[in-house]
């Protein structure tokens, strides 16, 4: 697989997602992750109030702006090895993700390029 301009290290900036109905903000929640991407693969490790919260990996395609993580693994239960599908930009060194379910949005992320 040819490297994607997403390839590199990435740091999360602001994030909120729907639970249960409500919506969480990941400041607010004290939610931090990093995200490497390299070659079609994804790894992710996320902390909450600084400790270890959760960690994944697995493979991404990137079409146009629809950006597809495939984890197959991850500290999490088996039923969330699925499919997450996005809307990705980019603006400079920021990554905006947004994914929807049954046409509501339900997760919402930015990220911010590493740079050595």
């Amino acid at each position: 697989m040819t490297a994607s301009e997403f390839d590199g290290a990435w740091q999360l900036v602001s994030g909120e997602c729907l639970e249960d109905g409500h919506w969480v903000r990941y400041d607010l929640d004290g939610i931090s992750s990093r995200k490497v991407l390299a070659a079609g693969y994804f790894t992710f490790v996320t902390h909450k109030n600084g400790a270890y919260w959760s960690a994944g990996s697995g493979r991404f395609i990137l079409d146009k702006d629809v950006y597809t993580e495939s984890p197959d693994m991850g500290s999490y239960p088996l039923a969330a090895l699925r499919d997450y599908v996005f809307q990705a930009r980019l603006e400079g060194d920021q990554w905006h993700n947004a994914r929807f379910e049954n046409g509501e949005r339900v997760e919402y992320e930015v990220w911010q390029r590493i740079r050595a």
